[in-house]
């Protein structure tokens, strides 16, 4: 017996009193015959527990399945020397995979399957793994137009020389809409489900200039309210990209008018 028992010190009891049994049978037959346990309800329970258990395991081994390959992109990416700028990892190589000629060290390198399957669920987002194989290509498609875009902006307002901007970080904003959205809703328009703001460099490394660029992702014709959400994407669904420099600066406002003008 474990010492922390609380066993008295007092002596034995006498030989007659041991032989007294010291439970009442009658109780005990009563609790017996009315047992508090609902068999039904506890049946229940453990044929759900088991199901989720499975579903569980299913999960894990179809994750396990997921490829762990990742495809260079041919955004160039720009280190910050003071590394002050956020860094989004899910969106990086690992330092091992980094070799010289790869691309892998001079460019962004978009997440394997079974890292964006596994970044979605840390979300909490309904996901299946087996979406993975459309979500992924869709998601670098759209992110390949988006710096496309970026440096037809670019071109429009320095000429060639537009060709040198490189993407520094990108920082998602989904719950905030800019007034172009707003007014879009106001409008009747539906509103972009979706919201980047992408930081780009220009001038190269020795007098780097940053510009920050607004991205409002919008769902395409024929995407009805549960397909906007690219966690749901199909061969089907399509989507529009509002690209433009961000207001905030003298410049971005000059950048808008000037190509406006040229459309004009």
């Amino acid at each position: 017996m474990s010492s922390w028992w609380p066993f008295s010190q007092q002596a034995a009891p006498a030989a007659g009193q041991q032989s007294a049994c010291p439970v009442d049978h009658t109780t005990r037959e009563r609790y017996v015959s009315e047992c508090p346990v609902d068999h039904k309800t506890r049946e229940t329970f453990l044929n759900e527990s088991k199901g989720a258990a499975a579903s569980t395991s299913s999960a894990h081994a179809t994750d396990a399945q997921l490829s762990n390959e990742r495809e260079v992109s041919s955004i160039p990416r720009y280190y910050p020397k003071d590394q002050d700028t956020e860094v989004v990892e899910s969106a990086h190589a690992d330092p091992e995979a980094a070799s010289s000629g790869s691309g892998r060290d001079t460019h962004w390198v978009y997440p394997s399957a079974s890292q964006f399957y596994n970044a979605v669920r840390r979300k909490n987002h309904a996901t299946d793994a087996a979406d993975m194989s459309v979500v992924v290509p869709i998601h670098n498609a759209v992110n390949e137009e988006a710096w496309k875009r970026i440096l037809d902006w670019e071109r429009g307002w320095r000429g060639k020389e537009g060709e040198d901007a490189k993407l520094v970080n990108f920082v998602g904003k989904p719950n905030e809409l800019t007034w172009r959205a707003r007014m879009r809703g106001f409008m009747g328009f539906q509103l972009p489900f979706d919201r980047h703001d992408w930081i780009i460099v220009r001038n190269g490394e020795d007098n780097p200039q940053q510009v920050r660029y607004i991205i409002d992702f919008y769902a395409g014709r024929g995407a009805d309210s549960e397909r906007r959400d690219m966690l749901n994407a199909n061969p089907g669904v399509s989507f529009h990209l509002d690209v433009r420099p961000a207001p905030s600066t003298f410049e971005g406002i000059a950048m808008r008018m000037h190509r406006w003008w040229k459309e004009a």
